[in-house]
């Protein structure tokens, strides 16, 4: 596990911190003009220059516990890596602090999490500015959540923006350190009656922060680096820590399991597979299982014989991020406490062509019979989850499957960056995966899995086909494709393509790979309710 590099709490004072963040709400449109600062903060800027738009910030330095503005001296220095926050400084004595403002927009507009990345940005702002000790002030008011949710997403949030991957940016030896922030509080704007809520809100948030941080830094790793027996060994180290079981199937086992169509796209390279099983008992008295999650985790992908394009092959190191989601999240199930019992399955693969690889035209049995006709080997994340779900699905048996996998370029045309595509068959498990999404800030959105369209994936020659139709309802065909291996049980597809990475900063958190899936997973499973027979499925006639 990761090492939180600051102490977070909730404090009912900002006290003497180094670095202020104060919000403020803008004015309703048609409102008489004044300004929105606080009196004592009242003209630092020039007439309008600070409206409280959303997202906006600007800043001023201050005599350290200084209640009244002395003067300004404006330099128009801008706030290090934000382009909307300028320094106003206020005397150069040493012990000055920062106080930056931050535009939340309208009150009762907007929605929380774009409050958070907003959050997350003035926190990078505070850091850049070299401030060791800050305070951010809540939201004064109602942020379209209650306050607990928004602590959890909020402190998770923040402990993400505060990761970064540079371990193999060589640092000059005269360079000076990289800033950091050793304790930030949480301040609410008024006294709560809940504060103890509000503690484990916060407690919740840093697990979930720092299980989606472990996630990354699997993500991140190049290739070379993270091979299939690489990305085990992470899994055993964080199950050695986490009070997990790990099982890792080699080759040959997985031979001897009859998981021909997983061994098919790792067959053109020369890193072996492995199959990750983490077993985590909140509830040892109960034989059964209550969750799997399983993930595809394509160490590289370029395509195999159906090789992809050159430009931005560099990203297909991302092709593993479903399996990483499923270790980050099994990797906090014992500090959550959770009284369940999950497995957590990452299919390791690397897709590579050879003179051995597997071909388009070429048919491969799955471990549960089903045939398979390739048609496109660069659709192998759907036959390496083939195997997974099927074996997970005849040893474990568990009552609820979910799958997270960068499965579909039609996923991104259809959502962007913004949210992953979720489809199954049964409706309670879709409503309560889109409420965990929106609570913690990973947004789903439900595409459909009606019978009609696993007519698209059969093939004339064998159980399955491993494409649909071409330039239709992409992402659909690929959870057709999964649904007969998934059995009878309520399961669910995560497509995660357009969300495990962005090659840019977005919401506070640097380049790279995202941690997507974690919290979701884990915020699902915090609420968990056993399926009951009989619920709706998409599709069915309400009687």
């Amino acid at each position: 596990m990761l090492v939180i590099g600051m102490k977070i709490s909730i404090s009912e004072k900002s006290g003497p911190a180094e670095g202020v963040l104060w919000p403020v709400w803008s004015l309703p449109k048609g409102t008489q003009e004044k300004s929105v600062l606080p009196a004592w903060a009242q003209g630092s800027f020039a007439p309008h220059e600070f409206t409280g738009a959303p997202g906006q910030m600007a800043s001023l330095r201050r005599p350290a516990f200084c209640e009244k503005k002395a003067g300004d001296k404006k330099t128009g220095a801008r706030m290090p890596g934000q382009t909307g926050a300028r320094l106003v400084r206020e005397g150069a004595a040493p012990d000055s602090r920062v106080i930056l403002f931050l535009g939340l927009g309208e009150k009762n507009k907007g929605n929380p999490h774009a409050l958070i990345a907003s959050y997350a940005g003035a926190f990078n702002a505070l850091k850049s500015a070299r401030c060791e000790s800050v305070s951010l002030l809540l939201p004064p008011g109602p942020v379209g959540m209650s306050l607990d949710s928004f602590v959890c997403a909020l402190s998770s949030q923040l402990i993400m923006a505060d990761y970064a991957f540079d371990k193999y940016k060589p640092r000059e030896k005269d360079s000076p350190p990289k800033p950091g922030v050793k304790t930030l509080a949480l301040v609410p704007a008024a006294k709560s009656a809940s504060l103890s809520a509000l503690h484990s809100a916060l407690a919740r948030g840093l697990v979930f922060g720092e299980a989606a941080n472990f996630a990354r830094s699997i993500q991140n790793e190049p290739s070379n680096v993270a091979t299939p027996a690489y990305v085990a060994s992470c899994a055993q180290k964080i199950a050695r820590a986490s009070s997990l079981k790990c099982t890792v199937l080699s080759k040959a086992q997985m031979q001897k399991e009859k998981m021909n169509a997983l061994l098919a796209v790792a067959s053109g390279s020369e890193q072996e597979p492995k199959l990750v099983l983490l077993e985590y008992r909140g509830n040892p008295s109960k034989k059964g299982w209550d969750a799997a999650l399983v993930g595809k985790g394509v160490t590289f992908d370029s395509g195999g014989i159906s090789i992809k394009p050159s430009s931005k092959m560099d990203e297909m190191k991302f092709d593993k991020s479903g399996a990483c989601a499923a270790i980050g999240a099994l990797s906090a199930c014992s500090r959550l406490g959770l009284k369940l019992n999950v497995v957590g399955v990452a299919a390791l693969v690397e897709n590579m062509p050879s003179g051995s690889a597997y071909k388009p035209g070429d048919i491969v049995t799955a471990c549960n019979g089903q045939t398979i006709e390739v048609l496109n080997t660069d659709a192998e994340g759907r036959v390496v989850l083939s195997d997974a779900l099927a074996y997970t699905s005849k040893r474990y048996d568990p009552s609820v499957m979910l799958d997270f996998a960068t499965l579909t370029g039609a996923c991104v045309v259809a959502l962007g960056d913004l949210a992953s595509g979720v489809l199954s068959e049964d409706d309670a498990l879709v409503s309560a995966l889109c409420a965990s999404g929106e609570r913690v800030g990973e947004r789903l959105w439900r595409l459909p899995l009606w019978p009609e369209y696993d007519e698209k994936v059969k093939s004339e020659i064998a159980s399955i086909k491993n494409t649909g139709e071409s330039g239709q309802a992409g992402t659909t065909a690929g959870a057709s494709f999964l649904k007969p291996f998934a059995g009878e049980r309520p399961w669910a597809h995560i497509d995660i393509a357009g969300t495990a990475d962005s090659p840019k900063s977005r919401g506070g958190l640097c380049p790279g790979g995202t941690g997507v899936g974690v919290r979701l997973a884990l915020d699902y499973l915090l609420h968990f309710t056993a399926p009951k027979k009989g619920d709706k499925k998409q599709g069915a006639k309400k009687e």
